[in-house]
């Protein structure tokens, strides 16, 4: 992977992104999601399920009745952080989400016990939960990145930032 260019360093950033949807080991499957609620940020690691980079859009699975789709609802406006270890680098992304109806075949491709976590409990209420739900909660949680903030953690270090309104060219800023 090549960041010693600004295209090296934003293909090498989509290039971890893709990896970690196909690659259950790879550090970017889990990043961290960032949403604004009602008592300021709140931080959660999720699944990374598709990245794709002619949109600008990360994919995720949710359950609709969580407070994240709660926070979006309320407010669109999400940060993402994945840390890539080996390779030193650190990708921030700003950007929007929302929510669509989960694919009905995928759902039904889940094993019953990853089904459960779209039926039981709505997530964040007390246990025990007396009201078991029989319509799935299942939601695509879909994120269009607006920018992308890329360190890599070499000798010395290299800072990029791609900003979708520049056609996402980027510019090298201060580490």
């Amino acid at each position: 992977m090549n960041e010693q260019s600004l295209t090296g360093m934003l293909d090498t950033v989509w290039q971890h992104l893709t990896r970690g949807t196909a690659d259950r080991h790879h550090p970017a499957r889990h990043p961290t999601l960032a949403t604004l609620g009602p008592d300021g940020p709140d931080l959660r690691t999720l699944v990374l399920r598709a990245a794709d980079r002619q949109s600008s859009t990360l994919e995720f699975h949710t359950d609709s009745a969580s407070p994240k789709a709660a926070h979006i609802a309320e407010n669109p406006a999400i940060a993402l952080h994945v840390w890539i270890p080996k390779a030193r680098l650190q990708i921030r992304a700003r950007g929007t989400a929302h929510l669509t109806p989960g694919d009905e075949t995928l759902f039904n491709q889940l094993p019953p016990q990853a089904q459960s976590n779209y039926t039981g409990p709505i997530p964040g209420t007390p246990l025990p939960y007396n009201n078991p739900s029989t319509a799935p909660r299942f939601a695509r949680l879909l994120c269009t990145l607006a920018e992308i903030d890329a360190l890599t953690l070499s000798d010395p270090h290299r800072r990029a930032l791609f900003k979708a309104t520049d056609s996402w060219q980027g510019i090298w800023i201060a580490p």
